[in-house]
């Protein structure tokens, strides 16, 4: 009904952006909720909250493979392919299907509103408005503006590094590329995008916790999800498929919790396939993430497992890797064709600068959360051997724990950003804890009163981390739109590492950003950012290259800092032209 309708109004050239939205991550996540695990299904409203992650998933998998395949993302293919998801989901039997909610769920249905509600209060104080904080939005928006203008995925981004292939993760870009087709909306409504996976990631915490420990832990772990700090960050700075891909892992989760205790079905296995090839399609890192504590976790199960369910989960694994295999070749070809302009990856040493720091890890958790955290491991660790869903989470910490700290290992990765995976594994166990150690209504009470608490230090903490990553305000976009009037056709610029993205953006033309090492994950690039920093710090070969490419202005954020929040080194040369908060121009003298 809802792709009908999308298209129907599609067809007649009205707009109806938020009916896209569904047609693309809602319609085909109910349509194929046979898949879900039996746990979830069981709940209409676990269904509910968990379908617009299903929806993700199958979408993304399916755009992509059709982009691999050579057919054109245009808005008639889009439809037919959303609509085949449909399809599918109609052969799929699973009688609960129509069944709406009951009496006994509008009670949970209100506290998980409530979670929504007060989740979507504090996003709205850090990414409400525009212009949005952060930097990257800018290359997500410029991505899924060439898709719907190409009508494919493998294409080349014109600006960046003064031409390069669009090397980011298919996932999220498929998705916003085939909205703009489908909604015909203009890009910049984009930069928005990363509230859909924020509402969405409290939907999918709800899921796993209350698959496996009821609505009142659902509940709590959807209110402490909503009101901790440490999401403001990922929103303010724009982790937009980190986000989407924490939103796939949590349903994962559930799946492995499930295959580890009782197995799966066919259904189940299929659904398993699926998001597993979308996660390897959202976020490498993720991915990454997602696979070690998927092997712990299986390790972990077999070893614990009596022969009998030991041989149950084998036969799951193989119905979830046949699964897999048929589904990912398209996906498959995509990232492989992708892996082969990166040029590699570059040594551990780049991402020293970005190792782990504890204070200001408790400081975004909350120091009450932190220590409600702390209690709830000490309980959660005495009942792993009893919970096979407390050893999927104790799996994925102790992998987060592991990569954090895999620079003692000479391990390659960005080891700041494990702390983003803390709270996946974190406030499941935390619900648990409160809802088995108190009676129903002390544990709602304690969670009301720690929710409350650290939604009002996130309230005053919004402000600082919104302005601290507002590098774009009514004063820098006059200097950019001074600077783009007078840019002459293919113009290159080149800017610092805190206006890179948004500058290729804003001034569609061709950039050379100063990214640090540890801002790089292909090593292709890692040659122009060192020749862009050679541009800004007046070297001899920087000011060669810039006469060659013809430069006349450097793009910089006086404030900009590197990971460690230390200051960039200001540009040696140029004359300013504009000098804002966070905007100065300097004009290069030509000769």
């Amino acid at each position: 009904m809802i792709v009908a309708f999308e298209a129907l109004l599609g067809s007649a050239g009205a707009s109806a952006p938020l009916l896209s939205v569904a047609a693309l991550v809602l319609a085909p996540g109910l349509a194929l909720a046979p898949l879900l695990p039996e746990r979830v299904r069981e709940s209409s409203l676990s269904v509910l909250a968990a379908a617009p992650v299903l929806g993700f998933a199958a979408s993304s998998v399916v755009l992509i493979t059709l982009a691999s395949l050579g057919v054109t993302l245009d808005a008639t293919a889009i439809r037919l392919a959303l609509g085949g998801l449909v399809a599918v989901g109609l052969f799929l039997p699973w009688p609960e299907a129509s069944r709406p909610l009951a009496r006994a769920d509008w009670p949970v249905a209100a506290g998980l509103a409530v979670a929504l509600g007060l989740g979507a209060l504090l996003q709205q104080r850090v990414i409400g408005g525009n212009p949005v904080p952060g930097n990257d939005w800018a290359k997500y928006l410029l991505y899924g503006d060439q898709i719907a203008a190409h009508g494919q995925l493998l294409i080349t981004n014109p600006f960046w590094m003064l031409g390069v292939p669009f090397r980011e993760d298919p996932g999220v870009p498929a998705l916003y590329g085939s909205f703009l087709s489908l909604s015909g909306e203009p890009a910049s409504t984009l930069s928005h995008g990363i509230w859909v996976f924020a509402i969405t990631s409290i939907l999918a915490i709800y899921t796993f916790t209350r698959a496996f420990w009821g609505d009142l832990a659902g509940v709590i772990a959807a209110g402490l999800w909503a009101v901790l700090p440490i999401s403001q960050d990922i929103l303010a700075w724009h982790g937009a498929p980190n986000l989407a891909a924490i939103c796939l892992l949590a349903l994962i989760l559930v799946y492995i919790a499930v295959l580890t205790g009782d197995g799966l079905g066919g259904g189940g296995a299929v659904g398993l396939g699926l998001l597993l090839v979308a996660l390897a399609a959202a976020h490498r890192l993720t991915a990454l993430v997602g696979a070690m504590a998927i092997v712990v976790a299986l390790v972990w199960g077999l070893v614990a497992a009596e022969p009998v369910v030991r041989r149950r989960i084998l036969r799951s694994c193989g119905f979830t890797c046949i699964a897999g295999l048929v589904l990912s070749p398209g996906v498959v070809y995509d990232l492989a064709e992708r892996a082969r302009t990166f040029g590699g990856t570059q040594d551990y040493r780049a991402y020293l600068s970005a190792k782990v720091n504890l204070g200001p890890v408790v400081g975004d958790l909350s120091v009450i959360f932190s220590v409600l955290a702390v209690a709830a491991l000490v309980f959660a660790v005495r009942m792993a051997t009893r919970d096979r869903a407390v050893a999927v989470l104790l799996s994925l910490l102790a992998v987060v724990i592991a990569l954090a700290y895999s620079w003692v290992f000479e391990i390659p990765t960005a080891y700041f950003r494990m702390a983003y995976y803390l709270p996946l594994a974190l406030v499941p166990l935390v619900a648990l804890a409160l809802v088995r150690l108190l009676t129903p209504r002390r544990a709602a009470i304690v969670a009301a009163v720690a929710a409350v608490a650290i939604a009002g230090f996130a309230w005053a903490q919004a402000s600082n981390v919104r302005d601290f990553y507002a590098f774009t305000n009514s004063a820098s976009l006059r200097g950019l739109d001074a600077v783009s009037a007078d840019l002459r056709p293919d113009e290159v610029v080149v800017t610092d590492r805190c206006w890179s993205f948004q500058a290729t953006w804003l001034l569609r033309t061709r950039t050379l950003p100063a990214l640090e090492p540890e801002d790089i994950q292909p090593k292709a690039e890692l040659h122009r950012a060192r020749q862009a920093r050679a541009v800004l710090d007046g070297t001899p070969e920087g000011l060669a290259l810039a006469r060659r490419l013809g430069v006349r202005y450097l793009i910089v954020d006086p404030t900009c800092v590197d990971t460690r929040e230390r200051p960039t080194r200001p540009p040696a040369v140029g004359t300013p032209m504009f000098v804002s908060k966070r905007l100065v121009v300097l004009r290069l003298p030509q000769t």
